[in-house]
């Protein structure tokens, strides 16, 4: 009997590499992780044992290294929509290449309230994500499509008051009481899709990231959902090319802890921060156009 491979990927993960920019005494520092994984016709590697079309892995690798040396890796979205349509490019058997990049975050070091110009301090679990789909060309000359998403993740955020939680839905295993005043937290992803070319990728990014955090701890919030929505309606009013955010914001419980045995009162001062089980909340908005119904399907004939 025969089989039929109907579906295969392959690539290289978590290739780490660190970039120093210099410009005179002051030193820009880039650590990224890359993945690439490739798509195409690379049927004969799984059923005949040929490799003769198989791109080894290590040339990924070498790849990106040698793409970071010529390229500003600092613009994560250039960087790796470039690596993309290398593969695609270079190699007739390649219908698609995806590549994903993550930055870890370093802050400069502050010494005696000025930046320093070459040492950095680890800026935390946030890491700068991007995500390249690039497609190879249908016509000979053509520039390759495909998608192209950024975003964040590990953006751990809290606020101590000014959230509550109340009028939901009871059932006869509900013991969840109504609160006005609750600690808030949570460690946002996000991320977004353009409908333009952006004239400065860092820099959208950089008002997109601020204009979460400030929407965050702006005002009253009656529950995650309506807290979610504000921030990405706040995005999307604010950046005319973004043209749909998504965001993850688990909500990270923090437990009044009961005193009452050692005759103490808690007036919501002492909590235990609790990781799991936690509430897990996600959505997507995009904008709304004139085609399109409150379901973002096209109106039907």
């Amino acid at each position: 009997m025969s089989y039929q491979l109907w579906t295969q990927s392959y690539g290289k993960g978590k290739v780490r590499l660190t970039k120093v920019d210099r410009e005179g005494d002051v030193h820009y520092l880039t650590e990224l992780s890359v993945d690439v994984e490739l798509d195409g016709n690379f049927t004969a590697a799984y059923t005949e044992a040929d490799n003769s079309m198989v791109i080894p892995t290590d040339t990924m690798k070498n790849t990106i290294y040698a793409f970071a040396r010529e390229i500003d890796v600092r613009e994560l979205e250039t960087f790796a929509w470039t690596l993309g349509c290398h593969f695609v490019e270079s190699f007739e058997h390649v219908t698609q290449a995806a590549v994903s990049v993550s930055e870890r975050a370093w802050r400069r070091l502050v010494v005696d309230g000025e930046q320093h110009p070459h040492a950095f301090v680890d800026g935390g679990a946030e890491k700068q994500t991007v995500q390249a789909v690039v497609l190879k060309p249908s016509e000979p000359g053509e520039d390759p499509d495909g998608a192209l998403e950024s975003g964040l993740e590990g953006l751990a955020v809290l606020k101590t008051t000014n959230s509550g939680f109340s009028d939901f839905l009871r059932d006869e295993f509900t013991t969840l009481a109504d609160t006005e005043d609750r600690i808030f937290a949570t460690t946002i992803s996000a991320s977004w899709i353009y409908n333009e070319e952006p004239d400065d990728w860092r820099a959208v990014r950089a008002r997109i990231r601020a204009t979460l955090l400030r929407e965050f701890g702006a005002r009253f919030s009656p529950s995650v959902q309506a807290t979610m929505y504000e921030m990405s309606q706040a995005v999307l009013d604010a950046e005319p090319a973004v043209e749909e955010i998504t965001l993850t914001m688990p909500n990270q419980h923090r437990l009044l802890v009961d005193l009452s045995p050692f005759e103490l009162d808690n007036p919501n001062v002492v909590f235990m921060p609790v990781d799991e089980p936690h509430g897990n909340i996600s959505a997507g908005f995009c904008r709304e156009h004139p085609e399109q119904d409150h379901d973002g399907h096209g109106d039907e004939a």
